[in-house]
């Protein structure tokens, strides 16, 4: 089975970093030295590196005992039923508690709830753990489509799609971009899994750098890939613009020269106060896409000249607070996100992967990267054996180290997902081989 290899996908997040750098019209600012916060990135992005190459790979694969498709059905049927009722109760809390999904303005509705811990009650609780199950199934049934009723597979989906609807109405991206990465890169393990195609071989030069399948190429792909893009840039688009008009920016490019700390160029400066309003709203948009993804490692150098301690202040308080904040059920007195927040230079901005583990961890991340690194690799190697638990969770990771030079997307809501994914592989590993079903 072809993977992606983690220390590819992080050296590819760096190239992407790149191209955006080099294209944004806008000089990002900082005070202070660089050269102790870049010299930790540049050992938190070695050590990873050394990490993976710690765990031999020829040593590791060997052929994994396949399960069996009536064992494999059994566990995607009790994550869908899992996954349908989080989802059920995700809905109920929309309208009736939170009534998000009634607001008459759902972006000053997620502004009052944004922060907030624990809103909807035990409802909130229950379905934050259990609505990740369904995307988990759908991943599933989209791997082995083949093997499974198509009314089954139409509500796995149906349910599966809750977060990225959820996430639409509410005018946000990341989950998006998230899950929809990780859908993608599913798709792409069950073409592989599923067809026989002709593949393609991309170079640079006369170094192979990977293999797609030829139809991929095809006009209509292409075609489709572009519209999906468009979209996608429009809506994002919509969503700035929107932003703007709520938070009543007239002049958005001073605005966010101060805010942004950016120098922004002239010449672009120049050009869009020259355009027409909708040009205006469109070229905007564009440079915060540019933004989006060059900021976070400047927010980081921000971020690390301004802390004082340089060993970490909450070791893993922070990183993973989603998982912390459960003990405030049993009254344990843990302070809120917005409290351990309270020491970052500026709340709410990425900054990089790296950001968070530094706040937790200072130079000790950089241990922290090490392992972190193995255990990445490790499961790269299980989902080479075609075990479909790892498989599924190396998609998300896959989505999670690409993205490691814009954003760190373990953090917040995206915990859930990775509980849920840690979850499935300890039911594969329990699951007993000889209940019979059915489906067996």
């Amino acid at each position: 089975m072809r993977i992606f290899n983690p220390s590819l996908l992080l050296i590819l997040s760096f190239t992407i970093w790149i191209f955006f750098y080099i294209n944004i019209p806008a000089s990002y600012l900082y005070k202070g030295s660089a050269f102790f916060s870049k010299t930790i990135l540049f050992l938190y992005v070695a050590f990873f590196l050394l990490g993976t190459i710690s765990i031999k790979l020829s040593k590791t694969i060997k052929a994994s005992k396949p399960l069996s498709l009536g064992r494999i059905k059994q566990i995607t049927i009790l994550l869908f039923c899992l996954g349908a009722v989080g989802v059920l109760i995700k809905l109920y809390t929309g309208f009736f508690i939170t009534k998000i999904f009634v607001a008459k303005d759902a972006f000053s509705k997620r502004q009052e709830l944004f922060g907030s811990e624990f809103n909807s009650g035990i409802y909130g609780v229950i379905s934050a753990v259990l609505f990740p199950f369904a995307v988990i199934c759908m991943l599933i049934t989209i791997y082995y489509f083949k093997n499974f009723k198509k009314s089954f597979m139409f509500l796995s989906i149906l349910f599966g799609m809750y977060p990225f609807l959820e996430t639409f109405f509410m005018g946000g991206r990341t989950v998006i971009a998230l899950l929809g990465t990780t859908t993608l890169i599913t798709i792409f393990f069950s073409i592989e899994k599923n067809t026989n195609f002709k593949k393609t071989i991309i170079k640079l030069y006369k170094t192979k750098l990977f293999s797609i399948p030829s139809f991929l190429l095809k006009k209509k792909i292409l075609i489709s890939v572009s519209i999906v893009s468009i979209v996608f840039v429009s809506y994002s688009v919509k969503i700035i613009t929107d932003r703007l008009s709520a938070f009543g920016y007239k002049d958005t490019l001073v605005i966010w020269e101060g805010y942004h700390q950016v120098d922004i160029h002239s010449n672009f400066e120049k050009e869009v106060k020259k355009s027409l309003p909708k040009d205006k709203n469109f070229k905007i948009g564009i440079y915060s896409l540019k933004h989006y993804f060059v900021h976070g490692v400047f927010e980081y150098i921000r971020l690390v000249n301004h802390l004082e301690k340089t060993t970490g202040y909450y070791y893993g308080a922070y990183e993973f607070y989603v998982f912390f904040k459960f003990f405030k059920i049993f009254g344990i007195p843990i302070p809120s996100f917005l409290e351990l927040n309270s020491i970052s230079y500026k709340p709410a901005v990425y900054t990089t992967f790296f950001g968070p583990f530094y706040i937790d961890f200072g130079v000790f991340g950089i241990f922290v990267m090490f392992f972190w690194g193995r255990f990445t690799k490790k499961i790269y190697i299980k989902a080479r054996q075609g075990c479909i638990q790892y498989l599924i969770l190396s998609s998300f990771f896959s989505t999670v180290i690409v993205s490691s030079f814009f954003i760190n997307f373990l953090m917040g809501s995206a915990s859930y997902y990775l509980f849920s994914f840690l979850i499935t592989i300890l039911i594969f590993k329990l699951w007993p081989n000889k209940l019979r079903t059915p489906y067996n």
